[in-house]
Formats: C-alpha cells, sequence, structure tokens
C-alpha cells in the first residue's frame, strides 16, 4: 500500500448568521493539515516539543496566542516540519438568503457535501481525522455524512474516510492553524500582522478555497488602490471569471492531467487573493502541485500540457521571467504577450531563413511553405516582409 496520506482537520469560526452581534463570525475556515503516514511518528514528536516550549501543561490553541510577536515564532518553528495545509474559507456574508443556507443546520449541511465533494476529488486516498468535540456541530455532523459516503474494501478499510488513526497534537496544529487564517479573513479577530502570518505559512498551504465563488472575493481592495486604466477591472474580472467558470464545468472531470490544471488554478486563486501584484516562480508552484502527488511533474510538462491546455481553452494567465499569475490589468497582459514575442518572432525568424536558403539552393523550386497547413506561416513571413520594406 502506498503512504497513506492523512488529514488532520479543525475548523475557525461559528454558525451563526448574527452580524449584528460583534462576536458572530464573519468567515467560517476549515483547516486540513496534510501529513504521510512514514512521517507521523517524527511530526508528532516535533510538534509536541514546540506546544512544551510555548504552552507548557496547556493544550496548544490558537486563542490562547494574545501576542502576535509569540505567534510568529511559533508558526517559524512549525514551517519546516512534514505537513502542508488545505482550507475552506467561507465568507458567511455573502451567502444571500434566498439561497436558504442562512441557517445553520442547513449550513453545516450544505459545507458537508461542499467540501467532501473536494476533497474525494483532489484526493484519491485520505485518511480523516477529526476534532470530536460536542460544541462543534460541524464535525459531528460531518463524520457522519462522510462514514454514510464511504465504501469499505475486504479488510474494512476506505480510501477516502475514517480509519482508526488519530493524533491529538496533529489535531491541535489544526486548530493554530486555522486560527492564525482567520487573522486575515474574520473580523473579530483581524490582526494587522497577518501578512507576516501569511508568509512564513505560504509554502505550506497547498490550497485556501474562497467561497462563494465570485470575482469580488479576490479584489481585496486592489481596484479601488491601483486602477491605472479604465480596463483593468474588466481584465480581472474576466480572468477571474473564466477561472471560476472552468473550475466548476471541469470539477467532476477524472482526467489526471484536468485534475492538475484544477489544482493550478486554485493555486493562481489564492495567490491572487494574497499577492495580486506577485508572480508566482514555476518552482514554487511544482512544488506546489506535487506535494500531494506520487507522480511529480517536470517543468516541461507543466508548461505543454497543463499551462497551454489552459490558455487554448481561453483563459487569462499571465507569465513573465518571473512565473504565473492571473492578470489583474492591461500591464499583466502584456508582460504575457511581450514574452511569448521573444519566443515566437525569433522562431519565425529562423523558419524564414530557412525557406529562403532551400529556394536559394533549388532556384526557387522547393517552397517548404508551399503546404496548406504552413499557409499561416508563410502569410505570416511574407507580411514581415512587406512591413520591413514599408
Amino acid at each position: 500500500m502506498n503512504d497513506i496520506q492523512l488529514a488532520f482537520i479543525d475548523e475557525s469560526g461559528d454558525y451563526s448568521f448574527d452580524f449584528e452581534n460583534n462576536e458572530v463570525s464573519t468567515h467560517f475556515i476549515i483547516v486540513a493539515i496534510l501529513a504521510k503516514e512514514s512521517s507521523k511518528e517524527w511530526l508528532e514528536q516535533e510538534v509536541e516539543q514546540v506546544r512544551q516550549k510555548y504552552f507548557s501543561t496547556e493544550v496548544m490553541q490558537s486563542d490562547k496566542i494574545d501576542s502576535p510577536h509569540v505567534r510568529i515564532q511559533l508558526l517559524n518553528e512549525l514551517k519546516d516540519l512534514p505537513f502542508n495545509i488545505y482550507a475552506y474559507i467561507v465568507d458567511k456574508r455573502k451567502i444571500r438568503e434566498e439561497s436558504g443556507i442562512m441557517f445553520e443546520k442547513t449550513f453545516i449541511k450544505y459545507m458537508n457535501r461542499l467540501i467532501y465533494d473536494d476533497l474525494q476529488r483532489t484526493f484519491d486516498q485520505l485518511d480523516l481525522v477529526l476534532v470530536e468535540q460536542g460544541s462543534k456541530e460541524f464535525m459531528n455532523e460531518f463524520k457522519t455524512y462522510i462514514t454514510e459516503k464511504s465504501i469499505p474494501d475486504l479488510f474494512n478499510y476506505s480510501t477516502f474516510g475514517f480509519n482508526n488513526n488519530s493524533s491529538e497534537i496533529l489535531l491541535q496544529l489544526a486548530n493554530i492553524i486555522a486560527g492564525t487564517i482567520a487573522k486575515g479573513y474574520n473580523q473579530p479577530q483581524y490582526s494587522e500582522h497577518y501578512p507576516h502570518f501569511h508568509k512564513i505559512i505560504k509554502k505550506k498551504i497547498i490550497a485556501m478555497n474562497l467561497w462563494p465563488q465570485n470575482y469580488k472575493n479576490y479584489l481585496h481592495d486592489y481596484i479601488s488602490r491601483n486602477q491605472d486604466t479604465q480596463f483593468d477591472e474588466v481584465i480581472f474580472q474576466q480572468s477571474v471569471n473564466l477561472t471560476i467558470h472552468y473550475l466548476e464545468k471541469n470539477k467532476n472531470n477524472e482526467d489526471l492531467d484536468e485534475k492538475i490544471r484544477i489544482d493550478f488554478l486554485k493555486f493562481l486563486l489564492f495567490n491572487l487573493r494574497e499577492n495580486p501584484n506577485e508572480y508566482v516562480y514555476t518552482q514554487e508552484i511544482l512544488d506546489n502541485l506535487n506535494a500531494i502527488r506520487v507522480n511529480k511533474i517536470n517543468h516541461h510538462y507543466f508548461r505543454s500540457n497543463i499551462v497551454s491546455k489552459l490558455r487554448d481553452s481561453g483563459l487569462l494567465i499571465a507569465s513573465s521571467n518571473k512565473g504565473y499569475k492571473l492578470p489583474v490589468c492591461l500591464t499583466d497582459v502584456y508582460d504575457f504577450v511581450n514574452l511569448s514575442s521573444l519566443t515566437i518572432h525569433p522562431m519565425i525568424q529562423r523558419i524564414s531563413k530557412c525557406r529562403n536558403q532551400i529556394l536559394l539552393a533549388t532556384n526557387n523550386e522547393i517552397d517548404i511553405l508551399e503546404n496548406n497547413e504552413y499557409e499561416y506561416l508563410k502569410k505570416m513571413i511574407e507580411m514581415e516582409k512587406f512591413l520591413v520594406t514599408e
């Protein structure tokens, strides 16, 4: 059996929609700490040492950390350990009343299905471990929901479900991460230090799924502060809406390459929300995608089978020598055009020179661009000659 992927899950926030109460959370956050079974014991030992250092004999919980500087120190001690973060961030304020979800029971059931469907699509095999406390109704309902859905084999093992794994200390780690993410989203807990928190754990994050899916979730006041042209918001909206539509259209696609494309787009959306101006280097993207895969993706495969196919489908993906991003302005689009032109124009010139040499050697009897499939290249080369003579 392969090295089993484990998920230790906890939540942050509440199920109430009474936002007139300042203590009610604006966001509901679910965090899964992902770890391989082979590294579980060592990871537990390392996290336990951190717990003892910062919490002594107490349980390690996010709400017990009063100082942002202590949180920064704690996260720095955790960031190099062998685990990854998979999270869901639900903005309860954007759930419309007519959706019928603004009731605790309905909200919990909807989120059960949403998270179950996403996790099952993303992970071929996943052993789940939940915080089971009486006050956490979502967790209790989630366990019931998954237990009903999971299908054990002849050895009573479920490839996606609960297989009697447990770890109190790694569930506490999930609590720390969930509480840390809440510092950047949940208004009652918001901290101006969140960008620093995020920078520390950024490379541990496989995905942060924002819900509801709407391009305005990703604006983050970017447009109002940086609108260089009247078209920037149009480009921003188009790039995100196309991405969200693609994710929705292909969410049930079982093709392995399609799953990689979906994970890549989720990563771009996450980066857009946190750092709309920044490109992500290809190696960082590959590290993210390969973290949950047995068969690793290389640079060539990523460019030709993932990025190129998404662009063929009409998605807007900007690129430069700094990597990839979803475009938020005209400058990002020009970055892609400029980078592409550095490759396209020299290649056309090489073809033109090769063609000219063959024409010269054969006294114009052989034109390597004569075939119908090369008609567009021939027109481009002839057009370039015309522009040069002009």
